[in-house]
């Protein structure tokens, strides 16, 4: 789905030559289109991750992928530009899902030494896409037409529609709250309690754990992990309770709704949402300038030759998945080893220079190149510097916030989406004015250099990280304690 969904997402652009003519529309006017569609991306998952916590990943998933399949028939058919606004529209607050409910559900399926892995195929799919997909489209189109393409796509979608409805069942997963001998309800321990977790390589709690005595908090942990998890129903769930429409628990949905505003408190959060939506804004201002850059002289350009140099960043991207997600995963192991045990989340973020200067130095690489107009091999390698750094930051600052908040991590990636649509929207508006002002190549320096500044923020957060995070422990508890309802769990 998120393959599909990110292909509908971004594909348009390969097709703005034929859509022109076909519909006799200016390309500021199709970036409207793009912008339009990028506050959709926004505002969608403030409405639809709230029901994903109180209902269930699977309606979510289910309702957004009948509105995909049905705007993409839509937009085969358009001929007007109100057309091109309304698809583009239903096309981002249906497409919001896979930006936010995703990673619930890597939350919800994976352990934290494997979430990083979990999401390098997130990133992959998500490259796929935007890069490996509208190649593909592109040559279609040149051959077929742009309606062809889109016809092949709510064909995926149309059969996706099925397979979600049969076969996808639901992650949520609703926890019993453990109980003392007395009856009395044991808290649960959350990625934002203040110590850090502390466990070797053979299972054991740290030397510093050991030594706390018993009748805590950790000896009551210990007390039902060695009493009640025997007790625990292990009888695999029926083909209807897997396949229900609705899992519901007692959280009200206006706090839901309001509970990404209690998030930007919490540094980590932001961090990642400037990461990410800075990540994406450049993202957009190279497919959006690709179109435009290629299709005039020197290079001039079929839509699928522009559809083409989406391979590079394909490339860049897969590498950096592996640096972003089993690498990252292998690191973290390592260095809490050396660490007597003990795994803080910033320690994935000791590996991020590289990642923060691909990503810098192939922004400039691109730009440099396009506009002087040399071979496009150059382009493309300048793309594929940038997809490495984009895909490999991404996943290590996606993992980390479900790493530190773990509670909150439908909250957390409500306020990262939006941020990253924000910061996106302005893209498409200003590109022509932009480049029209500065050229090609300084537009691109210009980004690569804002690009570098934030990407550094990450050295700050490795030393003082930990130190906000305990700072912050006893307002994370609050958040989570006003939004969820584990009496009733």
């Amino acid at each position: 789905m998120t393959i599909a969904a990110f292909t509908l997402v971004t594909v348009q652009t390969v097709f703005w030559q034929q859509i022109s003519v076909d519909l006799g529309l200016d390309i500021p006017q199709l970036s409207n289109g793009n912008s339009v569609q990028l506050a959709g991306l926004a505002t969608g998952c403030i409405f639809f991750v709230p029901f994903a916590v109180k209902f269930g990943r699977r309606p979510v998933y289910v309702v957004s992928i009948v509105v995909l399949a049905a705007v993409t028939w839509w937009t085969a058919r358009m001929n007007t530009y109100t057309e091109v606004i309304l698809t583009n529209l239903f096309t981002g607050l249906a497409g919001a899902v896979n930006e936010t409910t995703v990673q619930m559900t890597i939350s919800d399926l994976f352990f934290v030494h494997q979430r990083a892995r979990a999401n390098a195929c997130y990133f992959v799919a998500v490259m796929i896409g935007s890069f490996l997909t509208p190649m593909a489209a592109g040559a279609q189109a040149a051959v077929q037409g742009w309606r062809w393409s889109y016809y092949a796509l709510a064909i995926a979608f149309t059969i996706l529609t099925f397979v979600y409805i049969v076969a996808f069942e639901e992650t949520k997963y609703i926890r019993a709250a453990p109980t003392r001998s007395n009856g009395s309800a044991i808290r649960e321990a959350s990625a934002g309690d203040a110590n850090s977790t502390a466990v070797g390589e053979d299972g054991r709690l740290s030397p510093s754990e050991q030594d706390k005595k018993d009748g805590g908090f950790d000896a009551d942990l210990r007390h039902v992990a060695s009493h009640t998890m025997g007790e625990v129903n292990t009888v695999p769930n029926s083909y209807a309770k897997c396949m229900r429409m609705a899992t519901p628990t007692h959280e009200p949905l206006w706090k839901l709704t309001m509970a990404p505003l209690s998030v930007v408190a919490f540094p980590h959060v932001l961090f990642t949402a400037l990461q990410f939506a800075s990540g994406i804004a450049w993202l957009v201002l190279m497919l959006t300038s690709t179109s435009v850059i290629f299709s005039a002289p020197p290079y001039l350009f079929t839509t699928q030759g522009v559809g083409n140099m989406s391979l590079g960043p394909l490339i860049g991207n897969v590498f950096g998945a592996l640096y972003g997600g089993p690498i990252s995963d292998w690191s973290i192991k390592r260095f809490a080893r050396r660490n007597g045990g003990v795994f803080e989340p910033e320690m994935r973020l000791w590996i991020v220079m590289p990642p923060t200067l691909f990503m810098a130095g192939g922004l400039c690489m691109f730009g440099v190149t396009a506009g002087q107009g040399m071979h496009w091999i150059y382009p493309s390698i300048g793309g594929a510097f940038f997809a490495f750094g984009l895909g490999s930051y991404g996943d290590i600052a996606f993992t980390l916030v479900i790493d530190t908040y773990r509670d909150l991590v439908a909250e957390s990636f409500v306020l990262v989406a939006f941020f990253r649509n924000a910061f996106s929207i302005v893209v498409p508006v200003a590109l022509t004015p932009w480049m029209a002002r500065m050229g090609v190549g300084y537009m691109y320096v210009t980004a690569g250099c804002i690009s570098l500044v934030i990407g550094l923020l990450h050295v700050p957060l490795i030393i003082y990280g930990k130190k906000i995070r305990i700072a912050l422990a006893p307002r994370y508890d609050r958040v989570v304690e006003s939004v969820r309802d584990f009496a009733k769990r």
